[in-house]
């Protein structure tokens, strides 16, 4: 399998080690949460990673990806890094330790596993460990992947809302937490892996909706949460990176083609306050979390956006962090899982 001319790879060697309520939520409880009281062509071993692919620009105290600079406006330093380390267990324990929901066979598993936006490559390493004799490569803008992985895991730095120009096709397809990243999800991403997925093959979104939501009044509506999500969306269309994906991947899938597309939603608590144990664990994380990033989600996009100094977005994340962590207020994101097959040719498709 071909890597795409603007690809650049991971390394000069190669990896040495091996309001929401119309919607059906996915629960394994009641309706509502409690309150408490690709044979990838190898690159010669001669080949370096461009130092300037390296060479990161550096604002606001933090960094961000050279290749393609400015396109993306989230750090990449190493407190993003960390931060990113810890959100995907969170994201796999509310899935009830899956790291995927498409029908993939364990006793036949596809040949190519392509993660797009991949991070700093937790999920692509966890699934080069479930699916050895799988070949899962990740693509990035920024090469923050570890150099310890499986052998079957490769990661390249791309970026993905350009042409994929993959020369073979692949079995199965991942994003995870992207909204923001695309000026179009459904034309760079979802129509390219549809075009880049062996007939049968599937693609999967896990993705969040740019929204706190709120079943008990809880939340203030005009309070510091509500008011920067507001802006944060405002900022995201008006860089052309929209932020509201969930909630509109099922018609997309279907739009694009594919077929047996399957939605699930999940709440995740944004900070201690349900009930149930495993949900305030995990409210509790993902509060912490979301708290640690705001600095990183907000600062570049709101100067951009607003023409705001770091001074004054950082004083006005005082009381959004503040609300986010009481647990008084009810809130939670919801987590959107979209799936769908690739046609396969001939098939009568309705």
């Amino acid at each position: 399998m071909g890597v795409p001319p603007n690809s650049l790879r991971r390394h000069g060697e190669r990896n040495a080690l091996p309001d929401l309520r119309d919607f059906q939520f996915t629960f394994d409880f009641h309706d509502a949460i409690e309150p408490d009281q690709f044979a990838m062509r190898m690159i010669d071993d001669d080949e370096s990673l461009s130092s300037s692919v390296l060479d990161y620009p550096e604002e606001f105290g933090r960094t961000y990806h050279a290749y393609h600079a400015g396109s993306y406006v989230y750090p990449n330093d190493l407190t993003e890094q960390e931060r990113l380390a810890l959100q995907g267990p969170i994201i796999k324990r509310l899935f009830d330790d899956r790291l995927y929901f498409a029908p993939l066979s364990p006793s036949d598993p596809p040949q190519f596993i392509l993660d797009i936006a991949t991070g700093v490559g937790d999920w692509a390493v966890e699934m080069g460990d479930l699916f050895p004799s799988s070949r899962v490569v990740g693509t990035d803008l920024s090469p923050i992947q570890p150099d310890m992985v499986p052998p079957n895991v490769e990661f390249y730095v791309e970026d993905s809302s350009e042409p994929w120009s993959y020369s073979d096709k692949f079995g199965y397809i991942h994003t995870r937490l992207t909204a923001g990243c695309w000026s179009s999800f459904e034309e760079q991403v979802a129509q390219q892996a549809f075009d880049a997925l062996e007939p049968g093959g599937w693609f999967e979104a896990q993705e969040t909706e740019a929204f706190f939501c709120c079943d008990d009044g809880t939340m203030d509506p005009d309070g510091p949460m509500c008011t920067w999500f507001q802006e944060m969306r405002d900022a995201c269309e008006k860089l052309n990176r929209p932020a509201t994906l969930g909630s509109s991947l099922k018609e997309m899938f279907e739009r694009v083609g594919f077929v047996d597309v399957e939605q699930l939603v999940f709440r995740l608590p944004l900070n201690a306050w349900p009930r149930d144990e495993r949900l305030k664990d995990l409210g509790w994380m993902w509060g912490q979390n979301f708290s640690q990033g705001l600095n990183g989600f907000s600062t570049q996009l709101m100067n951009r956006a607003y023409g705001r100094t770091q001074d004054e977005i950082e004083l006005s994340l005082v009381r959004v962090r503040e609300e986010i962590l009481d647990p008084r207020v009810h809130a939670y994101m919801p987590i959107f899982v979209v799936f769908g097959r690739k046609p396969f040719i001939g098939e009568m498709v309705e």
